[in-house]
C-alpha cells in the first residue's frame, strides 16, 4: 500500500457513511499545533443529520490556550470532489494532495486559511491488516504517518510560519463511528508513533475493543495492527489521557499521551447511523515512549506539547465546552 492507495476515495456515493482526510503538524518549539480536516457525511434513510462536505481547522497554543481557535465551514455533500491516479481533493477553496495542502475557511469565528507543503518519509499504517477491515463499521489508516512540513497557517489574521515541521496525514472512514475512542500521534526527526485504542461495532452484530500501535524509532519500525494483536494489546479509553502496550516477540512499546484539560478543544461527530460522538481534540499533548527489547537498553522519547491527542464518546465531558458542532 502507498500513500495514494491509502487515500483512495472509499465513500462516494454511497449513504449512510463518513470519511475523513486530516492534517495534524505541530511545532515543538513554540508549542503550538494545528488540525485541518477534509470531510464527507451521507447519513442512513432516518438518521435525521444532514448529508454535507465540510472543512475543519484548529490551531493549539500549549503556552496560551486562551488563544486556541477551532472553526467549521459546511457545503453540499457533493461538493466535494476526489480523483484518482493521482489522488485529490478539491473542496471549496481548498485542495489535497500527497504532497501537500492548501485552502480556506470562513466562519462565525472568522477566517483560516492554510498552504502547506510536504515530504513523508513512511509506508502507510493501516490501524488493522487491511483483510480485516471489513469486520468492522469505522477503517482508520495513518496514510502518511511521518512528514516534515513547510507551510502556513493564518487563524484569524494571525499567521503562523513552519518549518521543516513534524506532522502526518490520515484518513478514516466508515459506516459508524467508533463508540469510544483515544487517538494518539506524535512524529520527530528519528521517530513516529500512531495508534488508537477503540471500542467498534463490528458488522456481526458485536462490539471489539482493542488496541492498534505502529511506531518507527532510530532503525527499530514496530507495527502491531493483526486482527488477533490488536484485540489482545492493552489499551486505556479516557478524556486524561491514553496509555496502550504492544508486544512482538521479544519487543514491547509503551505509550502514554497526556493532555492537559485547558488544551481541549470539543467538537461534535455526526453518526451515520444517528445519534452523535463527542470529540476532545488536543495537538500538544505530552509524550512518553518507550521501546524495550530484552537484553538490551530501552529507548525512552519524551517530548512535552509535542503529540496530538483525541477522546471521543456518546457522552459529553463535563467542563470542556464544544467549539464545532
Amino acid at each position: 500500500m502507498d500513500a495514494e492507495s491509502a487515500n483512495a476515495r472509499r465513500c462516494a456515493k454511497r449513504g449512510g457513511c463518513y470519511e475523513a482526510w486530516y492534517v495534524t503538524v505541530g511545532d515543538p518549539v513554540a508549542r503550538r499545533g494545528y488540525w485541518i480536516r477534509y470531510t464527507t457525511f451521507s447519513p442512513a434513510a432516518g438518521a435525521g443529520a444532514p448529508a454535507h462536505s465540510a472543512l475543519w481547522a484548529f490551531g493549539f497554543d500549549r503556552k496560551d490556550p486562551g488563544s486556541n481557535w477551532g472553526g467549521k465551514q459546511s457545503f453540499p455533500l457533493d461538493a466535494l470532489e476526489s480523483r484518482s491516479n493521482p489522488f485529490g481533493l478539491r473542496l471549496g477553496k481548498a485542495e489535497m494532495d500527497p504532497a501537500g495542502c492548501a485552502g480556506e475557511l470562513t466562519c462565525e469565528r472568522g477566517v483560516a486559511r492554510w498552504d502547506l507543503k510536504w515530504t513523508s518519509r513512511e509506508r502507510p499504517f493501516p490501524f488493522v491488516n487491511p483483510r480485516f477491515q471489513g469486520l468492522s463499521t469505522v477503517a482508520n489508516i495513518g496514510a502518511q504517518p511521518a512528514l516534515t512540513v513547510t507551510g502556513t497557517i493564518e487563524l484569524d489574521g494571525r499567521v503562523h510560519r513552519l518549518e521543516r515541521a513534524p506532522g502526518g496525514q490520515q484518513h478514516t472512514w466508515g459506516a459508524s463511528h467508533a463508540l469510544e475512542w483515544n487517538w494518539g500521534f506524535a512524529c520527530g526527526q528519528d521517530f513516529w508513533i500512531d495508534g488508537v485504542t477503540s471500542r467498534v461495532r463490528s458488522r456481526l452484530g458485536r462490539v471489539l475493543a482493542g488496541t492498534a500501535i505502529g511506531a518507527t524509532v532510530g532503525d527499530e519500525s514496530f507495527r502491531s495492527n493483526g486482527l488477533r494483536q490488536v484485540l489482545r494489546n492493552p489499551g486505556r479509553i479516557s478524556a486524561a489521557g491514553w496509555t496502550a502496550s504492544a508486544r512482538i516477540g521479544p519487543r514491547r512499546l509503551e505509550v502514554a499521551v497526556t493532555p492537559r484539560a485547558q488544551d481541549l478543544i470539543g467538537v461534535m461527530y455526526a453518526d451515520p447511523r444517528g445519534g452523535s460522538r463527542y470529540c476532545y481534540h488536543t495537538e500538544v499533548a505530552d509524550l512518553e515512549l518507550v521501546l524495550s527489547n530484552e537484553g538490551r537498553e530501552p529507548i525512552v522519547i519524551r517530548r512535552p506539547a509535542a503529540a496530538a491527542f483525541e477522546y471521543a464518546s456518546e457522552s459529553p465531558v463535563a467542563g470542556v465546552p464544544l467549539v464545532v458542532t
